[in-house]
């Protein structure tokens, strides 16, 4: 099960960059219009993140770079191209690999970097390094448990707790929104290209048939996890927090392309009504007349997006401060 989740995490935030890719060109009107002012804002941090990945895999693999531009954005034929790295093709398959597969080991370690750093941002919270060190402590240990599902159950609870702890920071925190934008960033960074796939191809293939081979070799003989003694829980808790930021990242660009459907300058509206909610029900709690064991600060967060998103609908339905299809 601890396999099976290592490597199922893993490919679950790849596939979730993909995703996001694709969803961003069918709902955010910003995706279609490179080189606007919003394009560069939204997209093109994705963009000049996920070609420096690839510079960095050449320079890993001593692969020499004929050219980089993070951003370029120039027309060829019916396509728009938004930034390239130009080297020369290196032989071996491991190198290959590396560079073309750097974007989402580079979006992945920040993925984990950033969400274990949000939350020592959170006032009343201490941090989760030390729950990660613990989970992989209880993972390790869950080899003990005869209940398979138990990892999962570990896994789940930690990344609810992330999702709690990172609600905390409140809207009317400036990190909140800066994390949740960084969030979504790093997730465009790590949507791969249909040529990245093909180029990796042979190094997919290969991380394939090992993890098939050795979960082959933890079922038929239980005690051989020992001789990767808790790689494959580090794995687990560190992909888990980056799904954990994926869902934040998730929910910014929802919230993001909700907005995309209004008129300008109306789009600011549903952003300032769930700053005032934060606001109110910040005060309100601090001075005693809402009760903070009733109103948490993940409840009052919860509650302030709610307005954001009830806003935006409201608006919607109103025929001349939504965008004309």
């Amino acid at each position: 099960m601890i396999v099976i989740l290592g490597v199922g995490l893993f490919f679950l935030v790849w596939a979730l960059g993909w995703l996001l890719e694709k969803l961003s060109h069918t709902l955010l009107r910003t995706t279609q219009e490179p080189g606007t002012r919003s394009w560069f804002m939204l997209v093109g941090p994705g963009v000049a993140l996920h070609e420096t990945s690839h510079f960095l895999g050449c320079k890993v693999t001593r692969t020499e770079v004929v050219e980089f531009k993070p951003i370029n954005i120039e027309v060829q034929g019916d396509q728009v191209i938004l930034g390239y790295v130009k080297y020369h093709k290196p032989t071996s398959s491991l190198k290959n690999a590396i560079i073309n597969l750097a974007p989402v080991m580079v979006s992945l370690l920040l993925l984990i970097v950033f969400a274990l750093g949000a939350t020592y941002f959170v006032p009343i919270s201490p941090g989760l390094g030390g729950d990660a060190l613990e989970l992989i402590t209880n993972l390790i240990g869950a080899k003990a448990n005869p209940d398979s599902f138990y990892p999962f159950a570990l896994i789940g609870g930690f990344v609810y707790q992330f999702l709690y702890t990172f609600s905390e920071l409140t809207v009317i925190n400036p990190v909140f929104w800066i994390v949740a934008f960084l969030a979504m960033t790093i997730m465009f960074s790590n949507a791969p290209s249909g040529a990245d796939i093909r180029n990796a191809s042979t190094g997919l293939k290969a991380i394939i048939l090992f993890n098939l081979i050795w979960l082959a070799i933890a079922y038929l003989l239980p005690d051989a996890g020992w001789l990767l003694f808790g790689l494959y829980e580090t794995l687990a808790v560190f992909f888990s927090l980056s799904l954990a930021f994926a869902a934040v990242g998730y929910g910014f660009f929802i919230l993001i392309a909700a907005m995309s459907k209004l008129r300008s300058p109306w789009q600011v509206i549903p952003f300032v009504a769930s700053l005032a909610t934060g606001g109110i029900l910040l005060y309100l709690t601090s001075t005693g007349i809402l009760s903070l064991a009733a109103f948490t600060l993940a409840l009052q967060t919860i509650i302030s997006l709610g307005v954001f998103i009830g806003v935006t609908l409201l608006m919607l339905l109103i025929r001349p401060l939504g965008r004309s299809q």
